[in-house]
Protein backbone atom coordinates (compact mmCIF):
# COMPACT_ATOMS: atom_id res chain seq x y z
CA UNK A 1 0.00 0.00 0.00
CA UNK A 2 1.32 3.35 -0.91
CA UNK A 3 0.62 4.76 2.49
CA UNK A 4 1.95 6.19 5.61
CA UNK A 5 2.35 2.43 4.40
CA UNK A 6 4.23 3.68 1.95
CA UNK A 7 3.93 3.41 4.14
CA UNK A 8 4.93 8.18 3.90
CA UNK A 9 2.20 10.80 3.56
CA UNK A 10 -0.96 9.53 5.34
CA UNK A 11 -3.35 7.73 3.01
CA UNK A 12 -6.17 10.16 3.74
CA UNK A 13 -4.26 12.96 2.03
CA UNK A 14 -3.94 10.89 -1.14
CA UNK A 15 -7.61 9.98 -0.88
CA UNK A 16 -8.74 13.60 -0.69
CA UNK A 17 -6.49 14.54 -3.60
CA UNK A 18 -8.20 11.94 -5.81
CA UNK A 19 -11.74 12.23 -4.48
CA UNK A 20 -13.22 12.82 -7.94
CA UNK A 21 -12.24 9.33 -9.12
CA UNK A 22 -13.56 5.91 -8.19
CA UNK A 23 -10.26 4.25 -9.03
CA UNK A 24 -6.71 5.49 -8.57
CA UNK A 25 -3.70 3.56 -9.84
CA UNK A 26 0.02 4.18 -9.58
CA UNK A 27 3.19 2.70 -10.99
CA UNK A 28 6.74 3.72 -10.27
CA UNK A 29 10.27 2.95 -9.14
CA UNK A 30 12.23 3.54 -5.96
CA UNK A 31 15.92 3.51 -5.14
CA UNK A 32 15.14 1.10 -2.28
CA UNK A 33 12.09 -0.27 -0.48
CA UNK A 34 12.02 0.30 3.28
CA UNK A 35 9.21 -0.99 5.48
CA UNK A 36 9.09 0.36 9.02
CA UNK A 37 12.64 1.59 8.47
CA UNK A 38 14.01 -1.86 7.53
CA UNK A 39 15.21 -2.50 3.98
CA UNK A 40 13.23 -5.06 1.99
CA UNK A 41 15.47 -4.87 -1.09
CA UNK A 42 19.04 -4.70 0.30
CA UNK A 43 19.75 -1.39 -1.38
CA UNK A 44 18.44 -2.45 -4.80
CA UNK A 45 16.11 -0.48 -7.08
CA UNK A 46 12.48 -1.66 -6.92
CA UNK A 47 9.41 -1.43 -9.10
CA UNK A 48 6.08 -0.78 -7.38
CA UNK A 49 2.43 -0.55 -8.41
CA UNK A 50 -0.97 -0.24 -6.80
CA UNK A 51 -4.69 0.11 -7.44
CA UNK A 52 -7.20 1.73 -5.06
CA UNK A 53 -10.98 2.02 -5.17
CA UNK A 54 -12.98 4.39 -2.97
CA UNK A 55 -16.53 5.70 -2.80
CA UNK A 56 -18.38 8.70 -1.42
CA UNK A 57 -19.05 6.91 1.87
CA UNK A 58 -15.32 6.85 2.62
CA UNK A 59 -14.96 3.10 2.07
CA UNK A 60 -11.85 2.07 0.15
CA UNK A 61 -9.82 -0.97 -0.79
CA UNK A 62 -7.05 -2.02 -3.09
CA UNK A 63 -3.87 -3.91 -3.80
CA UNK A 64 -0.23 -2.88 -3.82
CA UNK A 65 3.01 -4.67 -4.70
CA UNK A 66 6.78 -4.32 -4.85
CA UNK A 67 9.67 -6.55 -5.76
CA UNK A 68 11.94 -7.34 -2.80
CA UNK A 69 15.24 -9.03 -2.01
CA UNK A 70 15.31 -10.12 1.62
CA UNK A 71 18.38 -11.44 3.38
CA UNK A 72 17.08 -14.69 4.88
CA UNK A 73 14.63 -16.10 2.34
CA UNK A 74 13.87 -16.46 -1.37
CA UNK A 75 11.01 -13.97 -1.54
CA UNK A 76 11.02 -11.95 -4.75
CA UNK A 77 7.91 -9.80 -4.22
CA UNK A 78 5.54 -8.49 -1.59
CA UNK A 79 1.83 -8.17 -2.32
CA UNK A 80 -0.68 -6.54 -0.03
CA UNK A 81 -4.43 -6.13 -0.09
CA UNK A 82 -6.12 -3.51 2.07
CA UNK A 83 -9.56 -2.25 2.97
CA UNK A 84 -10.69 0.55 5.24
CA UNK A 85 -13.03 3.38 6.04
CA UNK A 86 -12.13 7.06 6.07
CA UNK A 87 -14.70 8.77 8.31
CA UNK A 88 -14.78 12.56 8.85
CA UNK A 89 -15.91 13.29 12.41
CA UNK A 90 -15.75 17.09 12.36
CA UNK A 91 -14.42 19.71 9.96
CA UNK A 92 -10.89 19.12 11.23
CA UNK A 93 -11.00 15.59 12.62
CA UNK A 94 -11.23 12.24 10.84
CA UNK A 95 -10.80 8.54 11.55
CA UNK A 96 -9.14 6.10 9.15
CA UNK A 97 -9.35 2.40 10.11
CA UNK A 98 -8.99 -0.90 8.31
CA UNK A 99 -7.01 -4.06 7.65
CA UNK A 100 -4.01 -4.91 5.47
CA UNK A 101 -3.06 -8.44 4.40
CA UNK A 102 0.61 -9.02 3.46
CA UNK A 103 1.78 -11.94 1.36
CA UNK A 104 5.22 -12.86 -0.01
CA UNK A 105 5.94 -14.58 -3.30
CA UNK A 106 8.82 -17.02 -3.80
CA UNK A 107 9.06 -20.66 -2.76
CA UNK A 108 6.12 -22.50 -1.20
CA UNK A 109 7.45 -22.13 2.36
CA UNK A 110 6.82 -18.38 2.23
CA UNK A 111 3.07 -18.89 2.51
CA UNK A 112 3.63 -19.18 6.26
CA UNK A 113 4.97 -15.62 6.37
CA UNK A 114 1.65 -14.06 5.32
CA UNK A 115 -0.02 -11.97 8.01
CA UNK A 116 -2.81 -9.50 8.69
CA UNK A 117 -2.37 -6.09 10.28
CA UNK A 118 -5.17 -3.94 11.61
CA UNK A 119 -4.75 -0.19 11.70
CA UNK A 120 -6.49 2.90 13.05
CA UNK A 121 -5.50 6.54 12.61
CA UNK A 122 -6.79 9.81 13.94
CA UNK A 123 -6.22 12.65 11.46
CA UNK A 124 -6.27 16.26 12.61
CA UNK A 125 -6.65 19.01 9.99
CA UNK A 126 -5.17 16.59 7.41
CA UNK A 127 -1.81 17.39 8.97
CA UNK A 128 -1.37 15.51 12.26
CA UNK A 129 -1.68 11.74 12.32
CA UNK A 130 -1.83 9.53 15.42
CA UNK A 131 -1.83 5.85 14.52
CA UNK A 132 -1.91 2.30 15.83
CA UNK A 133 -1.15 -0.92 13.96
CA UNK A 134 -1.37 -4.47 15.28
CA UNK A 135 -0.46 -7.85 13.78
CA UNK A 136 -1.42 -10.85 15.90
CA UNK A 137 0.83 -13.28 13.95
CA UNK A 138 3.58 -11.08 12.53
CA UNK A 139 5.37 -12.77 9.60
CA UNK A 140 4.00 -16.13 10.75
CA UNK A 141 6.02 -15.93 13.98
CA UNK A 142 2.94 -16.55 16.18
CA UNK A 143 4.02 -13.41 18.03
CA UNK A 144 2.01 -10.20 18.19
CA UNK A 145 3.62 -6.96 17.02
CA UNK A 146 2.32 -3.45 17.66
CA UNK A 147 3.28 -0.13 16.12
CA UNK A 148 2.45 3.27 17.59
CA UNK A 149 3.07 6.13 15.17
CA UNK A 150 2.64 9.83 14.72
CA UNK A 151 3.33 12.14 11.80
CA UNK A 152 2.98 15.78 10.90
CA UNK A 153 2.75 16.89 7.26
CA UNK A 154 3.43 20.52 6.40
CA UNK A 155 1.90 21.61 3.11
CA UNK A 156 3.53 24.44 1.15
CA UNK A 157 2.60 25.76 -2.27
CA UNK A 158 5.11 23.41 -3.88
CA UNK A 159 6.07 20.65 -1.45
CA UNK A 160 4.75 18.42 1.30
CA UNK A 161 7.17 17.98 4.20
CA UNK A 162 6.62 15.02 6.52
CA UNK A 163 7.98 14.29 10.00
CA UNK A 164 7.29 10.75 11.21
CA UNK A 165 8.05 8.80 14.41
CA UNK A 166 7.08 5.24 15.33
CA UNK A 167 7.78 2.61 17.94
CA UNK A 168 7.56 -0.98 16.65
CA UNK A 169 7.30 -3.58 19.38
CA UNK A 170 6.85 -7.33 19.83
CA UNK A 171 4.37 -7.92 22.63
CA UNK A 172 6.24 -11.12 23.48
CA UNK A 173 9.72 -12.22 22.45
CA UNK A 174 11.93 -15.28 22.22
CA UNK A 175 15.32 -16.06 20.70
CA UNK A 176 13.89 -16.01 17.17
CA UNK A 177 11.74 -12.88 17.39
CA UNK A 178 13.62 -10.03 19.00
CA UNK A 179 15.91 -7.17 18.02
CA UNK A 180 19.06 -8.37 19.77
CA UNK A 181 19.96 -8.74 23.46
CA UNK A 182 16.34 -9.52 24.38
CA UNK A 183 15.13 -6.18 23.00
CA UNK A 184 11.46 -6.22 22.11
CA UNK A 185 11.20 -2.85 20.32
CA UNK A 186 12.90 -0.27 18.12
CA UNK A 187 12.31 3.33 17.02
CA UNK A 188 11.87 4.56 13.48
CA UNK A 189 12.21 8.21 12.42
CA UNK A 190 11.53 9.55 8.92
CA UNK A 191 11.83 12.93 7.25
CA UNK A 192 10.17 13.12 3.83
CA UNK A 193 9.93 15.70 1.06
CA UNK A 194 7.24 15.22 -1.60
CA UNK A 195 6.49 17.06 -4.83
CA UNK A 196 3.45 16.30 -7.02
CA UNK A 197 3.32 17.62 -10.57
CA UNK A 198 1.16 16.62 -13.56
CA UNK A 199 0.12 13.28 -12.00
CA UNK A 200 3.71 12.49 -11.07
CA UNK A 201 4.77 12.13 -7.44
CA UNK A 202 8.41 12.52 -6.36
CA UNK A 203 9.56 11.62 -2.85
CA UNK A 204 12.91 12.01 -1.10
CA UNK A 205 13.16 10.40 2.33
CA UNK A 206 15.72 10.19 5.10
CA UNK A 207 15.01 7.31 7.49
CA UNK A 208 16.71 6.23 10.68
CA UNK A 209 16.21 3.40 13.19
CA UNK A 210 18.15 2.39 16.29
CA UNK A 211 18.76 -1.03 14.72
CA UNK A 212 21.92 -1.97 12.84
CA UNK A 213 22.97 -3.70 9.64
CA UNK A 214 22.09 -7.11 11.10
CA UNK A 215 18.45 -6.12 10.52
CA UNK A 216 19.07 -4.28 7.21
CA UNK A 217 18.27 -1.08 9.06
CA UNK A 218 20.04 2.02 10.36
CA UNK A 219 20.17 5.19 8.26
CA UNK A 220 18.96 5.31 4.65
CA UNK A 221 18.21 7.95 2.02
CA UNK A 222 15.77 6.92 -0.70
CA UNK A 223 14.17 8.50 -3.75
CA UNK A 224 11.05 7.36 -5.60
CA UNK A 225 8.86 8.55 -8.46
CA UNK A 226 5.36 7.34 -9.28
CA UNK A 227 2.85 8.09 -12.01
CA UNK A 228 -0.80 8.28 -10.93
CA UNK A 229 -3.86 7.51 -13.04
CA UNK A 230 -7.50 8.34 -12.21
CA UNK A 231 -10.37 6.34 -13.70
Amino acid sequence: MLRAPFAAIPFALALSAASHADFNADIGIGSEYLKDGISQSRGQVVGQAGLTYHNDLGLYGGVWGSNIDQRNNSAHSELSGFAGWYLPLTSGLALDAGLTHYRYQGDAALSGNAYDEGFAKILIDDAWMLGWRHAEDYLGSEKARRSLETAYTLQTETFSIEFYLAQNRYLEIDADTNYGNNRDDYWHVRFGLERSYNNWDYRLKLERTNLGSRFDAGTAITFSMHRYFNF
